[in-house]
């Protein structure tokens, strides 16, 4: 797949899920409005007020509009989750997608440490990676700092024990 095609196709997306937002947002504007609107002419009705006369057909439906604002608030949640999940499953797309293209990027021993990484649960300790076959302590060290420059790992220091994580942007990428 071409880096353009996949810059495009992200874009896209990005526009689709503007629209799915805005109307999530004006499904639950207009749920919340109903409510109000229901509220409010009932506590004018309970304390014996007069209801105005456009608002009067709230009063004297308003059973079958609490019995529509109960499926309308369980259509607004389905419509919410829906709309979250789409977008929690479309930026782990764009996640993988760009660490495919970074470890394109990486040599063979860099893109084994990242692996390593990765079946470790994103991190490790720096003399972990030197056990790996064909690694040494400077091997490691050296891969190590080429891939925090580039910022795909962090290293912490404990004393004389450098943890290894990979950034925030590239977890859960499995």
């Amino acid at each position: 797949m071409k880096l353009s095609y996949i810059l495009v196709k992200q874009r896209d997306d990005t526009m689709d899920q503007r629209k799915k937002i805005i109307i999530g947002i004006s499904i639950v504007s207009v749920f919340i409005f109903l409510v109000t609107v229901l509220v409010f002419v009932y506590a004018l009705a309970s304390k014996g007020e007069a209801v105005p006369s456009f608002l009067q057909l709230f009063l004297d439906y308003h059973i079958h509009f609490m019995v529509i604002m109960g499926l309308f608030g369980v259509f607004s949640g389905l419509m919410g989750y829906n709309l979250l999940n789409t977008t929690i499953e479309n930026q782990k797309k764009i996640v993988k997608t760009n660490v495919e293209i970074i470890m394109k990027f990486l040599n063979p021993e860099e893109r084994e440490v990242v692996e390593l990484l990765l079946k470790k649960d994103n991190m490790t300790t720096q003399s972990e990676i030197s056990k790996a076959p064909g690694m040494t302590r400077l091997k490691a060290h050296r891969i190590v700092k080429k891939l925090e420059d580039r910022g795909v790992v962090h290293v912490e220091k404990y004393g004389k024990i450098n943890m290894i994580r990979i950034v925030e942007e590239l977890r859960n990428i499995k």
